[in-house]
């Protein structure tokens, strides 16, 4: 009986072993096959880009952060069977310094590997920044593109607070250390700093887009919004098509056969994710009604006071 059973049990462990290494085997296949064949990846971007990865809501309630896009990268440069990358990128734009990070990030990412960008409903300001260095643009006859500049946006919030009765106090160690201060109105000094600041951080994003970019139109260097089929003609994107179609590009610039496969990257969902589904950024327990344009002032939060590659329907 002892004998049965220990021989039940080697019979079972040599099963499973060899179940095992049949499947490790089959998975080495397809991985070299996969090598072989070769494959796209798709990475989705939607929202105001930034580092802490809080919204603007102008488009969505996420954030593109130079963090997540490092993480999509580096999984697209670990394997070796991606071949060519698709960005869709539905973006405003956001802060000057993550666009520059993600910039850079997808410069190095186009020098191994293809790069295209889909443009899907809004593509402008830092949200066109990121994309300038892909191989391709394509953009949806409808998606509003452009926005090349730089922009600061000033809160004054003192005559507010004079009337509710609340005064605050700044002690400071130099004249221009709270400057962009929303207790106070800035003074003209502070105003021709802020404007000179701005006006050096857009000429960044103007001479990245002739680095990139043969512009038709001199009003492109005016901030001037596009629809994507106008923006054809005035030189900031390559052309007006579909997701598939900047796929199907992909393909061509790549090499690979039409039968190559295409991978969405993703990054792992959070607990707050798993437990109510969703975006962590959507489950908000506070939304303040006063709005600056088409944003609240809760949403604004890091984006006042610093010259920002945003395009801000609603703000004048």
């Amino acid at each position: 009986m002892k004998k049965r059973t220990l021989l039940l049990i080697v019979i079972s462990v040599v099963v499973v072993v060899a179940v095992v290494a049949v499947i490790s085997v089959w998975s080495f296949i397809q991985q070299i096959e996969r090598i072989r064949i070769g494959s796209i990846a798709l990475i989705k971007l939607s929202g105001t880009i930034s580092y802490s990865g809080a919204g603007l809501g102008i488009i969505s309630s996420g954030a593109i952060t130079p963090s997540d896009v490092k993480y999509y990268i580096d999984r697209t440069l670990s394997d070796p069977s991606i071949r060519a990358v698709v960005f869709m990128i539905n973006s405003p734009g956001g802060s000057a310094a993550a666009s520059e990070d993600i910039y850079q990030m997808i410069k190095r990412l186009a020098e191994s590997k293809v790069v295209v960008i889909y443009g899907a409903e809004v593509l402008a300001s830092g949200g066109y920044y990121i994309s300038l260095p892909a191989h391709r643009i394509v953009v949806s006859p409808h998606t509003l593109v452009g926005s090349i500049g730089s922009v600061i946006t000033l809160v004054d919030v003192s005559e507010l607070l004079s009337k509710l009765g609340i005064n605050v106090t700044v002690i400071k160690s130099g004249e221009y250390k709270d400057i962009s201060s929303p207790y106070r109105h800035p003074t003209e000094k502070e105003l021709e700093i802020l404007r000179d600041l701005n006006n050096k951080v857009a000429q960044i994003f103007k001479e990245r887009v002739k680095e990139h970019r043969s512009i038709k139109d001199a009003e492109a260097f005016e901030a001037k919004i596009y629809l994507g089929i106008d923006a054809v003609e005035a030189g900031l994107v390559d052309e007006v098509g579909t997701l598939d179609r900047a796929i199907e590009i992909a393909r061509q610039l790549a090499g690979l056969p039409p039968y190559a496969p295409v991978v969405e990257i993703k990054k792992p969902a959070g607990l707050l994710q798993m437990l109510f589904g969703g975006s962590e950024l959507e489950i908000k327990s506070l939304d303040l009604e006063i709005k600056i344009g088409s944003c609240s002032i809760a949403d604004l939060g890091e984006f006042v006071g610093k010259p920002l590659y945003l395009w801000i329907p609603g703000i004048r």
